[in-house]
């Protein structure tokens, strides 16, 4: 899990993107003031931070070049509501990865990121196509959600009809992503989400079920599944979950559809 630290002291701010970013899967750590910053950046070792410039103890310009001094490969985006020439040319200066503009959009937000987060992989030569599991004994629901993820994500696909034959997989090829039903002939998708977790601790599961029962969603979650998504299918929700869990992973890579 991508880890990423918020530096405001403007909480109302630390909030927003906590939550904006905590929804699609990253880990966010928040400090309102440079001694906080530091202390969380020396111990967790964030791959991003959003940065202010206008902090009430220390300049965000001297937490930035500390930031960079520590770790120079750590991405730093500035976020403030400082719009003068001068002020975004030394932020640039002093190692800024992208100077970003208050009020901001969400949507830019998570776009920066994902760009900046891939630019890193690919450099490193870091960058592995992720592989997503379909396990789900309704065959034409399999080549559907295939049929509409291939065209649109960079990933290698591999498809299941029941519990053993994922079991028997997942001791050979880890998975980034599993796409599960809990109805399935003989064992339940409920009943292998432990040996699931146990075989591939990394995956994520996303259930996929018709069986929209809150005490059913809590137990999976409970087990160990990440996400829920409900039959009929609507790929729109499919296409954003997978989108969301690939960006926090650090593999999203769309295609042009």
């Amino acid at each position: 899990m991508i880890k990423l630290l918020v530096v405001d002291d403007e909480i109302g701010v630390c909030d927003v993107i906590q939550k904006t970013f905590s929804y699609m899967g990253f880990s966010v750590s928040m400090a309102t003031n440079a001694r906080k910053a530091l202390s969380i950046f020396k111990k967790e070792r964030p791959k991003i931070i959003f940065l202010d410039l206008m902090m009430p103890d220390v300049s965000g310009m001297d937490l930035l070049r500390q930031f960079k001094t520590i770790d120079p490969s750590v991405i730093v985006i500035v976020v403030t509501a400082m719009k003068d020439v001068k002020a975004k040319t030394e932020a640039i200066a002093c190692g800024a990865d992208e100077y970003i503009h208050k009020p901001f959009s969400h949507n830019y937000l998570r776009d920066v990121v994902v760009e900046k987060i891939k630019g890193v992989l690919d450099k490193g030569g870091q960058m592995q196509r992720p592989k997503i599991f379909i396990v789900d004994d309704e065959v034409g629901l399999r080549q559907s959600m295939r049929a509409f993820i291939a065209p649109r994500f960079e990933c290698d696909i591999w498809e299941a009809g029941n519990a053993q034959e994922v079991l028997a997989k997942l001791k050979t090829d880890q998975p980034d992503i599993i796409l599960l039903d809990i109805k399935m002939p003989g064992v339940s998708g409920l009943d292998i989400i432990g040996d699931i977790k146990k075989l591939s601790p990394e995956a994520r599961i996303v259930i996929v079920s018709a069986w929209n029962s809150g005490e059913v969603m809590s137990r999976a979650v409970e087990m160990g599944a990440e996400d829920y998504i409900s039959k009929p299918v609507s790929l729109v929700v499919l296409g954003e979950k997978l989108r969301m869990a690939l960006l926090s992973m650090g593999k999203l890579v769309l295609k042009k559809v």
